[in-house]
C-alpha cells in the first residue's frame, strides 16, 4: 500500500449528536507542505436489507425524509448503534417492516460517500420471511411495499426509487437477487416479473 498523500496534523469534533459527528481535521499535503482544513461526517456503520418474500417480491419502504421534504422509496435499514451488522440488520428489518427472516447472507459493503463521510454500509439479503409486528420509532413515518423486481427496475428507471444507498445495496446484492429470483440483474434490461 502506498503512503497516504495527506498527513493529519490535528483533528477535533465540531458538532455531534447521537447519530453523527462533524470532524474537522487540519492536514498537510506531503508533496508540497501546503496545509488545509478537511471537514467530514463520521458515523457508525449502517446496514441495508434486501428482503425477498416467498412470492419473489422485494420489500421496500416509503419513508418521509426531512432534508428533501419528501417521501422516498428505500430499502429497510439504518445505523448499527454499535451492534454487530447482522444483528442490526435483523432488528431494522423487523422494526421497519414487521418481517423476520429465516436466512441471512451478507452480500457486501460499500463506503456511503468517500469524499464526505467515513460511514460503511453492510448489505444483507434476507429470505425465508415470516410476518411479525413492526415497532417504529417516533421519528419514522413509513409504509411497507412488496414489489416485483420488474416493478422495482421500472421505479429505478423512472426516478421513483432514487435513494443512493438503496441503489448501491441493490447492485451489490444483484447476484444474490438473481439466485433467489432467477432474473437478470437489478436494472438489467431482461428482468422478468415473478
Amino acid at each position: 500500500m502506498s503512503r497516504q498523500p495527506f498527513r493529519k496534523l490535528n483533528s477535533r469534533i465540531v458538532y455531534k449528536n447521537p447519530w453523527i459527528r462533524l470532524v474537522q481535521s487540519e492536514v498537510e499535503v506531503r508533496a508540497s507542505g501546503r496545509q488545509f482544513t478537511y471537514t467530514y461526517l463520521s458515523s457508525r456503520p449502517s446496514v441495508m436489507v434486501v428482503a425477498i418474500t416467498a412470492e419473489g417480491k422485494i420489500v421496500i419502504v416509503r419513508q418521509y425524509r426531512h432534508p428533501r421534504r419528501e417521501h422516498a422509496y428505500e430499502l429497510p435499514g439504518g445505523g448499527t448503534e454499535g451492534q454487530p451488522p447482522r444483528r442490526a440488520a435483523r432488528e431494522e428489518l423487523e422494526q421497519e417492516t414487521g418481517y423476520r427472516a429465516g436466512r441471512w447472507k451478507k452480500a457486501g459493503e460499500f463506503v456511503v460517500y468517500c469524499g464526505l463521510s467515513d460511514e460503511i454500509c453492510h448489505v444483507f439479503v434476507a429470505t425465508g420471511l415470516r410476518r411479525g409486528k413492526r415497532s417504529l420509532e417516533e421519528t419514522e413515518h413509513l409504509s411497507v411495499h412488496e414489489v416485483s423486481l420488474r416493478h422495482l427496475n421500472a421505479m429505478i428507471r423512472s426516478g421513483e426509487f432514487r435513494d443512493g444507498m438503496g441503489l448501491a445495496a441493490l447492485r451489490i446484492a444483484a447476484i444474490e437477487i438473481e439466485r433467489e429470483l432467477g432474473s437478470s440483474s437489478v436494472t438489467g434490461p431482461r428482468s422478468r416479473k415473478k
